[in-house]
């Protein structure tokens, strides 16, 4: 049997990726809530028959590096999967947290195995004590939602129909998570008829030796760009700053270890997991880790196993960072998904300036808001995150009001918000003056401000409320995020107004219709000396 020539492993490497950009695409236009088919909170990727990953879509970093333990776990539990079977699973100690639904499906092409098509996307609503997820006081895994452990789907192409029932029978907007589910389903069915497409043009052999010659293709190229990073070893911290019953800050440590065939990173010193949702279980502290070495390194090479392979983790268990069941892990995405890497860079800042840049708001700035639909008098649920400042580099400014770390999210237009729900949006811009002073000043935050329309209960789970986005190389501070209430022509911070602990962690607030709501995002710190500072890329 002959290898391909390189030009047709090209073709065929390019050929996945064009797969998984499809499988976005079938998902946006068949998703059937916002959160899919506007805020594309959802990602894509193909793995091979070991579970490796091969070619991932444009998206989000914390979802899929930490697909590595869930496809661990599917072909550990179904080492034999016939066609037509689809397997799912939420675990939050498998991948991220309830709200991240994985569908995976095996496929063939004329009964014998090609790989795993994989679709991770965010329901707007999936069980537990809050709509729409966010509930920052939750003390239990399990009042975060649903937990959904990995099971069949489909069978041999059957829908298992108690499985689903169970799961729409538990969740508060069964509609919205059907039509999502479906559209998962539909991109992993696409994904199989391109691969089949694809044998059937250049035979099972060289598709199964092009998809291992995209892995090799990756350590190579990581490999090469690694030489750019000198061997030594690295410190960096920051903090989560409360943990919403009260103000005891969680500090995150974290050493990185660079040697010429990997980096080593250690969180010994890293707080014990904290009694609410601002954790991570190993999965998606791993994906954090993921993110920000790829960043460091070269974010420009194709993200598969042959990357993942040379970053090795090690998180004490108990810690935040590796935390264990019953522990809450819920803002695993929204917080330590961003701050990890995040920090991560920081430790690299004196070291390699060029390649690290202030800090930003780095928070998801969830917020979920629960009402009874006044069109057809049942409970609903809405669910946003907010984009942010990031921060100025050696080289330029930070970019205004841009999704967190690893992210290619989208923003909800109004005008879709205002169909689906009775909010009127009375503002959306840019935070002026929230990008810290320097050379080169940090990215805007935003702002958003929202007139309830009916009476909600809100839920929040954030972050970097109290502590500001840091500056570089003498770069000013960013603006902090913040949440304001607007009653009565007063406004007032959302914590002062309800006498909370935390400004950014709370669950079911009681607001009124006529209020509004004011969702102001953080900053980027800034870079350099403010004297001649500039706003020019």
């Amino acid at each position: 049997m002959s290898t391909p020539d390189p030009f047709t492993l090209q073709i065929i490497r390019n050929y996945l990726t064009s797969t998984t950009e499809e499988m976005i695409q079938t998902t946006v236009r068949t998703a059937y809530s916002p959160t899919f088919s506007e805020g594309y909170d959802f990602s894509c990727a193909l793995f091979d028959v070991s579970g490796r990953m091969v070619i991932q879509s444009r998206g989000i970093g914390v979802h899929l590096g930490s697909l590595v333990d869930t496809m661990k776990a599917v072909v550990a539990k179904f080492p034999t999967p016939a066609p037509g079977d689809v397997f799912i699973t939420n675990h939050p100690y498998l991948a991220t947290h309830q709200s991240d639904v994985v569908v995976c499906r095996p496929m063939f092409c004329d009964g014998r195995p090609i790989g795993y098509a994989v679709n991770i996307g965010h329901w707007t609503d999936i069980g537990g004590m809050s709509a729409g997820g966010c509930a920052g006081t939750s003390t239990h895994v399990v009042q975060d939602g649903l937990i959904i452990p990995l099971c069949k789907l489909y069978d041999r192409g059957a829908l298992v129909e108690p499985v689903c029932d169970f799961i729409l029978h538990n969740v508060r907007l069964p509609d919205d998570d059907w039509g999502d589910l479906m559209s998962q389903i539909a991109a992993t069915t696409v994904a199989e008829r391109r691969l089949r497409e694809l044998a059937a043009r250049y035979g099972m052999d060289d598709l199964l030796t092009g998809m291992q010659a995209a892995i090799d293709y990756s350590r190579e190229r990581f490999l090469a760009r690694m030489r750019g990073i000198p061997d030594g070893t690295y410190r960096g911290c920051d903090c989560i700053e409360d943990d919403g019953v009260s103000d005891r800050r969680y500090p995150i440590v974290v050493t990185v270890t660079k040697t010429p065939e990997r980096f080593t990173v250690d969180f010994a010193g890293t707080a014990r997991q904290a009694p609410t949702p601002v954790n991570a279980a190993l999965s998606a502290a791993r994906a954090g880790v993921f993110t920000g070495i790829i960043a460091l390194v070269d974010p420009t090479i194709p993200v598969n196993a042959g990357i993942f392979d040379l970053i090795e983790l090690w998180a004490p268990v108990g810690s935040m960072v590796n935390a264990t069941w019953p522990t809450p892990v819920y803002g695993c995405t929204f917080e330590l998904a961003k701050r990890i890497p995040e920090t991560m860079l920081r430790a690299f800042a004196e070291a390699l300036p060029g390649r690290v840049a202030a800090g930003s708001h780095a928070s998801g700035n969830n917020l979920a808001g629960r009402f009874i639909d006044p069109r057809t008098g049942l409970e609903a649920a809405w669910y946003n995150y907010y984009e942010g400042g990031q921060g100025a580099t050696a080289t330029g400014s930070g970019n205004d009001a841009v999704y967190f770390w690893g992210e290619t999210s989208h923003n909800q237009p109004i005008e879709v918000w205002e169909h689906k729900y009775p909010v009127l949006v009375e503002r959306y811009g840019l935070r002026d003056g929230s990008g810290g002073v320097g050379r080169f000043q940090g990215g805007m935050g935003s702002v958003h401000e929202y007139r309830l329309l009916v009476d909600h209960h809100l839920s929040g789970l954030g972050d970097r409320h109290r502590v500001a986005p840091w500056g570089l190389s003498g770069g000013g501070e960013g603006a902090p995020n913040r949440w304001s209430l607007r009653r009565d022509g007063v406004t007032r911070p959302l914590g002062e107004a309800f006498g909370l602990v935390s400004p950014s962690k709370f669950h079911a607030l009681p607001l009124l219709a006529g209020d509004v709501l004011i969702i102001e995002t953080g900053g980027g710190g800034g870079y350099g000396d403010a004297a001649g500072s500039s706003r020019d890329a």
